[in-house]
């Protein structure tokens, strides 16, 4: 899928875009194949909520109501939406270099009825950093929503608000901004519906917020990533260095490119890293790694 420049200057301006159908029909087939392994289908989670009801997922970052997963996953087709070359190309086309890493990557599920999840206003920067992000494209965080069922306005959508009326607070310190003190932001919001294969992307400077799903019945499918700028020890809310050992994260690197395990903190060929030692190590703990881009 081609790179649109208004979709490029519509991030710039607004803090935010929403990009339809950027996976193919067979892509999103085998995710939400995929997903099945970690969460019930709609139908199952209707016939059978009381053993749904304790579902939680394998995150830390439980939310009332939400099932989450966090990344690397069993399977194949999860990670390569989370390595998607689209949503690579898209960061690199907006920094305007390759010197990334990925952030974080989870997927969440959500049911009707399973829980309110409506939030206030808020930039996500407060939970996914320990200090203030700068203007600019210096030292930036991008998070994206990848939605694999369809977003309607009765399933939950996300509301988003362009950047042009927050700048003056997104520095306040405040993580929630509540519909009784800013009643503006809420009047200007927009909801982020689309079909399933689209994607959000936004900053952790952007003012967002989860919504009550208002359908009796019905289930949403995400994937939350982002990806920082490398370099600043500051950013990314996550290091996958603590994944080693994880068969899932073993396999991952194992059937990865270069440049994907780069996106992870896997040294580039080009690294001073790699020396004759090191090259034995690594091909020693995963033997079926092609190791010639590295100098095997």
């Amino acid at each position: 899928m081609d790179i649109q420049q208004s979709d490029i200057d519509h991030w710039h301006r607004h803090g935010y875009v929403i990009i339809k159908n950027f996976l193919t029909g067979s892509e999103l087939d085998a995710a939400l194949e995929n997903i099945s392994y970690y969460l019930p289908s709609e139908k199952e989670y209707y016939r059978d909520k009381g053993r749904y009801a304790g579902l939680i997922g394998d995150s830390t970052r439980v939310l009332p109501g939400w099932v989450r997963n966090e990344f690397p996953y069993v399977g194949e087709a999860l990670n390569r939406v989370a390595m998607h070359p689209f949503l690579i190309a898209f960061v690199e086309r907006l920094l305007g270099h390759s010197n990334i890493r990925m952030s974080h990557g989870a997927i969440v599920g959500k049911y009707a009825g399973k829980a309110d999840y409506d939030q206030e206003l808020h930039p996500d920067y407060t939970n996914n950093t320990l200090v203030f992000p700068p203007a600019g494209l210096a030292a930036i965080d991008i998070p994206m929503i990848a939605y694999l069922t369809d977003v309607t306005i009765d399933l939950g959508p996300t509301y988003v608000v362009s950047k042009e009326l927050t700048e003056h607070i997104v520095s306040d310190g405040k993580r929630f901004h509540s519909r009784a003190d800013y009643p503006g932001l809420y009047e200007a919001e927009t909801p982020a519906v689309m079909p399933a294969g689209s994607v959000l992307i936004y900053s952790m400077r952007t003012f967002h917020r989860g919504s009550r799903m208002m359908a009796a019945e019905g289930a949403r499918f995400s994937q939350f990533i982002a990806y920082h700028t490398a370099g600043h020890d500051w950013l990314g809310s996550n290091s996958f260095q603590g994944s080693g050992d994880n068969p899932d994260m073993d396999g991952l690197l194992v059937r990865s490119t270069p440049r994907e395990r780069e996106l992870l903190g896997f040294p580039a060929p080009d690294d001073p890293y790699w020396t004759a030692e090191t090259l034995a190590g690594v091909r020693a703990r995963y033997p079926d790694m092609d190791m010639t881009p590295y100098g095997g």
